[in-house]
């Protein structure tokens, strides 16, 4: 599909994976946090959680695999701690600071749609100065049902006062997808995290390697130069 022949009024942007590159050490804290439990998982868990509220991953892990008394909160309290403890070493995804200001110029709204919890959200925001760029934010603390549920993505279209069809989303993961999708938004996924097979069968309207890509695909790239 040609991006660039559409006229969207409201870019929105998955949090984790899409702006800051946070999948590997959420994935890893929360390996770390099963194996100090000893709770045994399947190798897919952690790939089919992503996009999921720690909270709603860590109920799953306590009504489906735990064998002892370990509860959902103590769980999501450990592995928050391990989360912190290596924040410092998080990035930005790559492309995102020079997509930012292209995407402020080429779009009337910018948006932000996370499962991530404000916490985790305030913690990249504050680094990095990022609540300047967006009309509207929601994160986990704003919604009861999460990605793939459309919500998220429904509510920030609310708060902008756009639809569906005048939205284009910038996602990494399938759940994340199929929330967008299914709030009839067009959905450009990158591939931080999945493969392109991954993330076209989870209904992406188009799949990029890099914003530098994305930029090209939307026709947008000269504007930083101007």
């Amino acid at each position: 599909m040609k991006l660039s022949k559409h006229n969207f009024q409201a870019c929105i942007f998955d949090f984790d994976g899409v702006i800051i590159d946070s999948e590997p050490l959420h994935a890893q804290a929360k390996q770390a946090t099963l194996d100090n439990f000893q709770v045994k998982y399947p190798p897919a868990l952690f790939t089919d959680s992503k996009g999921r509220p720690d909270r709603e991953f860590f109920e799953f892990v306590a009504g489906t695999l735990v064998q002892t008394g370990v509860t959902a909160e103590e769980m999501d309290a450990y592995k928050r701690r391990i989360y912190l403890e290596g924040f410092e070493n998080v990035a930005l995804v790559t492309g995102i600071q020079e997509f930012l200001p292209v995407a402020r110029r080429a779009f009337k709204k910018l948006g932000l749609a996370t499962s991530a919890t404000l916490r985790d959200f305030s913690l990249a925001a504050q680094k990095y100065q990022l609540r300047p760029w967006f009309d509207a934010i929601i994160t986990g603390a704003d919604t009861t049902r999460h990605k793939p549920d459309p919500e998220p993505y429904l509510k920030v279209m609310t708060l902008l006062a756009v639809t569906g069809s005048e939205t284009l989303v910038i996602e990494d993961s399938p759940n994340g997808i199929r929330s967008a999708k299914s709030a009839n938004c067009t959905v450009v996924a990158i591939t931080t995290a999945f493969e392109p097979n991954e993330l076209r069968m989870a209904g992406a309207d188009m799949v990029v390697a890099s914003f530098a890509e994305l930029e090209r695909e939307l026709g947008i790239a000269a504007l930083d130069t101007v």
